[in-house]
């Protein structure tokens, strides 16, 4: 079977799998116990704290329309956005996709009421 398994290019060739693993993963331990013959891998770990992952988010570059939302608010804090969405030719739920994807990064803050409340631009995101 495993003759037939090499012939038809689905195994390399019989006891390469060792140094394959050993190639790709220096870091491998191997044990046998009771018979069986174990492979341990390495898993990587991450340790990114929610203020690293936060920054990261921040660094990234404005959209061409996210930079003209906050254009429009540096001007005029009190805009609402239906008034945004007929300024840049958006519907009121793109507007709010934009302004809703600049408060998840830090960069625009809604003080006080829908009605009457104003538009704070945190960081310009620059």
């Amino acid at each position: 079977m495993a003759e037939l398994l090499r012939r038809i290019h689905l195994v390399e060739a019989w006891g390469r799998g060792i140094p394959l693993i050993l190639e790709k993963e220096p870091d491998v331990e191997f044990k046998e116990i009771a018979q069986v013959f174990i492979t341990s891998f390495k898993r990587p770990t991450y340790k990114k704290t929610t203020g690293e992952t936060t920054g990261e988010t921040t660094d990234k570059k404005l959209t061409k329309q996210e930079k003209a939302v906050i254009k429009i608010i540096s001007s005029d804090p009190h805009i609402t956005q239906k008034e945004m969405a007929a300024k840049l030719n958006l519907t009121e739920d793109g507007v709010r996709y934009h302004t809703d994807n600049l408060k998840s990064k830090g960069i625009l803050k809604r003080i006080g009421s829908t009605k009457a409340g104003q538009w704070k631009v945190l960081n310009n995101g620059q």
